[in-house]
């Protein structure tokens, strides 16, 4: 039992086994107007350590010249017979039409680059017959706003302590859709991407694990998102993705008896993302006697005194303590933005009975 594990508790886990069986990989990148991103895309897939049998283009009616640059750049495009509206359904009609036929396929977002060695590092974990999906290291393409500055640090440090954590317990809460690789076979099983919520990588990880399956987090798989350079964009990525893990909690909530390691994750994270932004508050409010400013400014101190030492370690291991240092500022800031975001789309969502399911763009052009 896992509560019993000392290698669980300090983190030791069994190394991956080598590579011994050869397997057939398909990258399948669903794409509305990425002319911006789409070829850089391809190029870094392309310069992988270990080649894929297809680059598949999902070309989901853009008006701009996406499908003509991902074919010029290699890339086999299949455009849709019309706009699908979400990313789920323009990767559910590659899957559903046949067009995904290989042992695996990566997801990858069409702005996302990806670390030469990105897919090589995950294939190993493919040789346990239970890992049905793997997911990957995130680390922004391009860090210079105030907002990439503060998701870069916030990337590192809940990758380094929450999805570290959740990886050795046995249960990841999201296999993120800009950077992940599964079994099709398991995939086509479970239904493929459903279109009922707003974040189709959650809603499959769930689907996945409730049938006994597991998803491996493999942080030396590297990929290189564009992110939200902006507020007005960051706030409408948060809600979407806030928004998809109501909806999946309403989805699988009588599900997840099926995975009590899940079950954990997916109440610790609502609970934490509820009471802990109060509970910090309320107590440096008993701390300076009330004063809400001072009580305000001493919350996220404390916040940044419990990230800094993940933060250092983990920036430092990719060779970026010093960015990581500079953008600490960043990160107080995005904090509140996060706390209200989450208080915002929990409202919507579960109280005003507000549904989201309108995809929006998380990134601006270049």
């Amino acid at each position: 039992m896992w509560l019993f594990n000392w290698r669980w508790w300090l983190g030791i886990k069994p190394k991956a086994p080598k590579v011994m069986t050869h397997r057939t990989i398909t990258a399948l990148i669903p794409a509305y107007n990425e002319e911006a991103y789409i070829v850089d895309t391809i190029r870094h897939i392309q310069a992988q350590t270990v080649k894929v049998d297809k680059i598949l283009v999902v070309d989901d009616c853009s008006t701009d010249r996406t499908g003509l640059f991902a074919k010029q750049a290699g890339a086999e495009v299949i455009t849709t017979d019309k706009n699908q509206g979400s990313k789920a359904r323009a990767q559910q009609y590659a899957i559903s039409n046949g067009y995904v036929d290989t042992d695996l396929f990566v997801t990858i977002d069409a702005d996302t680059l990806l670390d030469s060695e990105g897919i090589e590092k995950m294939l190993p974990y493919f040789e346990n017959p239970k890992v049905a999906g793997t997911c990957g290291y995130v680390i922004p393409a391009r860090i210079k706003t105030i907002w990439e500055r503060g998701r870069f640090v916030e990337y590192i440090f809940s990758l380094s302590l929450f999805k570290e954590a959740q990886n050795n317990f046995g249960a990841i809460l999201v296999s993120s859709g800009c950077f992940s690789m599964f079994r099709t076979s398991i995939v086509k099983a479970a239904g493929g991407f459903n279109p009922r919520t707003i974040a189709e990588d959650m809603d499959l990880t769930w689907e996945i694990a409730c049938q006994g399956y597991t998803i491996a987090f493999v942080k030396d798989a590297i990929c290189y998102p564009y992110d939200p350079p902006t507020l007005r964009i960051l706030l409408s990525q948060l809600d979407r993705w806030y928004r998809g893990f109501f909806q999946c909690f309403g989805i699988h909530r009588k599900h997840l008896k099926r995975n009590r390691k899940l079950q954990l994750v997916v109440y610790w994270y609502a609970i934490d993302g509820i009471l802990s932004p109060l509970v910090m508050f309320v107590g440096a409010m008993l701390v300076t006697g009330g004063n809400l400013l001072h009580s305000f400014l001493l919350s996220m101190v404390l916040e940044t005194i419990i990230a800094l030492p993940f933060v250092m370690v983990s920036s430092a291991r990719v060779g970026l303590l010093w960015q990581a240092l500079l953008s600490m500022p960043a990160f107080i800031v995005m904090r509140p933005v996060n706390v209200f975001t989450f208080m915002r789309s929990l409202w919507r969502e579960w109280i005003k009975g507000d549904k989201l399911d309108t995809w929006v763009k998380g990134h601006a052009t270049k």
